[in-house]
């Protein structure tokens, strides 16, 4: 899980992201679901340009127009651009006001004007004139700028204390893990804890104003940010991890005296005791009032909007292919994902492989530490991915408090200006029962999967102005791919691999058809059950399929950027492998797909076939 500062995620959260994008409001306007099937059909009709790989010069207006996208991204969230560039005076950025920013219900006209002027001004740029580079920079924003378009249209249906995007866990992860850059920032930061309460309040009226438009917090989410967010935060005061945490952090400032130190520590306990832990407790009481008005079922994606529940899909895929191609790719890979794992049962030697891997025997590298584990990773990695240089992160695990309850582990991409700043956390209530399913996880949050492709795309020379985009589909299916192929790194065959593969992280590729099923196509979980009896050849039980779909109401979509992800990423390893045969390379594939950078499938698949043609 890549978590690029998670309150302000695309997918999840586009409203809070859109509050004042734009400046003064010329005039009210109402958005109505016209706008959102005007740019679902943009996406859904999107073609790809034809690309000159010869053209290597950039066009010095459009770096321009890039570094001014860029620089106006970060320039309305303070948040999000501290954690995106250590020296914001560099990028000519404008420091917006420190806090938590704003969150307000209702529809954002000055937004939509925002990303409409700047689809325009795109499209003013002769696009056989650009380097090739700079050819999926236009690729990329343009359709990014149609996915924001899209959901923007439904502000109603951004619920911020959701489970699968829980705002108040979002607050407490962008605490522990807010990085001191100087003594700037560090000021800011104690700015920042002192805005909670402000922000919560803000929150409830957010809520109060959803309510009354029909779309009440519904019960699920209330007991989930009471009992899971609220309530184990409060467990603790003064050894609460926002105050042992920033302790810890401030003690290793080397541009700090002791006296400033502690004169920190102060402030910072104060403001928890005070602000955060109130505030949070007023929000855990103050959602009280709905509870009875509505469930996770009234919400299921298809009965707020068909359109709406397709956006959804689309963008949180990376694919453009509409939801029943995306249906038939999900249990076109179950089924094969199935048959592999089968087919290794009846191979002895690979089955007691996996078997001792999941036992610890014989497989020494799923003994490692954590940062052993990653070097490990880095030093073993070049039959399948090109060798970088060695990386400079943080790998630690979460105080159980405060770890949220949705991640396994996550991954903070490093800013633009400091590649050494990667930061990965481990969540020690994700029950990791067997130490290879530590490597990978090591593996999809570090090398080779987010930290490599994010450290990757960096070091290719990528723009930064890719930093303000979001293609969630590509970044998770490249860590699960990634992880795949870190299974053999330790001898295993690719049987033996294949079968830990399935049993650490093909559920992802299951969850994925049930979510589609129940959330888009409305099947019940009995509709759900008899399908997979009657197509699968795995055996699945009534009441786990019943759960299963019961979770994927609750959290719509947790699941589809891993199973559509890596669903389509080996969709186009096949189709390398299937027209270069013996010329093919994985390192060379590899290549291919990350050094443009995240993007959506249908323009990813345009680097494949100039790979495949370049060889």
């Amino acid at each position: 899980m890549s978590r690029l500062v998670k309150k302000i995620s695309l997918i999840m959260m586009t409203v809070f992201l859109l509050t004042s994008c734009a400046g003064k409001k010329k005039e009210e306007k109402i958005i109505d679901d016209h706008d959102g099937v005007y740019y679902l059909e943009q996406l859904k009709n999107y073609k790809v340009r034809d690309k000159n790989p010869e053209n290597t010069v950039d066009d010095p207006e459009f770096a321009e127009f890039e570094q001014l996208v860029f620089k106006e991204a970060f320039e309305n969230d303070f948040l999000s651009m501290h954690f995106s560039v250590v020296d914001y005076r560099k990028y000519n950025i404008n420091k917006p006001e420190v806090g938590l920013g704003e969150i307000k219900y209702g529809p954002d006209q000055d937004s939509i004007d925002y990303f409409t002027k700047q689809l325009e001004k795109l499209h003013s740029f002769d696009y056989s004139k650009l380097s090739y580079k700079q050819q999926y920079d236009y690729d990329a924003l343009e359709y990014s700028d149609y996915e924001t378009l899209a959901l923007t249209s439904y502000y109603q249906f951004s619920f911020p204390l959701s489970v699968a995007s829980n705002i108040l866990e979002d607050i407490i992860s962008n605490y522990t893990d807010y990085p001191f850059y100087d003594l700037e920032s560090v000021d800011d930061y104690i700015t920042c804890i002192n805005d909670t309460m402000r922000y919560c309040d803000d929150l409830l009226t957010y809520l109060e104003d959803q309510a009354n438009d029909g779309y009440p917090i519904c019960d699920e989410w209330i007991d989930y940010t009471q009992d899971t967010v609220v309530n184990r935060f409060l467990n603790k005061t003064e050894d609460n991890d926002l105050i042992t945490s920033f302790d810890k952090r401030i003690d290793e400032l080397d541009f700090l005296d002791d006296a400033a130190k502690a004169k920190y520590k102060e402030e910072n306990r104060k403001a928890v005791i005070e602000v955060i832990l109130p505030a949070y407790k007023k929000v855990g009481e103050g959602i009280e009032k709905y509870r009875g008005r509505a469930k996770a079922e009234d919400y299921t994606l298809y009965k707020l909007n068909q359109n709406y529940a397709e956006i959804r899909y689309i963008v949180g895929s990376s694919s453009n292919e509409g939801v029943d191609s995306l249906f038939q790719l999900i249990k076109d890979s179950m089924a094969e994902f199935e048959a592999e794992f089968v087919s290794c049962y009846y191979d002895a030697d690979s089955w007691q492989d996996a078997m001792d891997a999941i036992d610890g025997v014989k497989y020494k590298e799923y003994e490692l530490e954590r940062r052993e584990c990653i070097d490990y990773l880095s030093n073993n990695l070049s039959e399948y991915f090109p060798v970088l240089d060695s990386y400079t992160y943080d790998v630690e695990i979460l105080d159980p408090d405060v770890a949220p309850e949705g991640a396994i582990a996550y991954y903070y991409p490093s800013p633009v200006d400091n590649v050494d700043q990667n930061i990965i956390r481990i969540n020690p209530n994700a029950h990791l029962s067997y130490q290879y399913q530590m490597y990978s996880t090591l593996s999809h949050e570090g090398v080779p999967g987010h930290m490599y492709q994010h450290n990757y795309f960096l070091r290719a020379g990528g723009n930064e102005m890719r930093k303000a985009l979001s293609f969630i589909g590509y970044t998770e299916g490249w860590a699960m791919y990634a992880s795949y192929y870190a299974l053999r790194f330790a001898g295993l065959d690719d049987y033996a691999a294949a079968v830990l593969y399935y049993n650490a992280w093909s559920y992802f590729t299951e969850y994925s058809f049930m979510d589609m099923a129940v959330n888009y196509y409305g099947m019940s979980p009995k509709e759900v059950y008899d399908y997979l009896k009657n197509e699968s050849i795995l055996v699945y039980s009534e009441s786990y399929v019943e759960s299963i779909c019961q979770y994927v109401q609750e959290n719509p979509l947790t699941f589809i950027y891993y199973g559509t992800g890596i669903a389509n990423f080996f969709k186009l390893r096949d189709k390398a492998m299937k027209a270069l045969g013996d010329k093919f390379s994985y390192p060379d594939f590899a290549d291919a797909v990350l050094k443009n950078g995240p993007l959506p499938f249908n323009i990813l698949e345009q680097a494949v076939d100039a790979y495949i043609n370049a060889q």
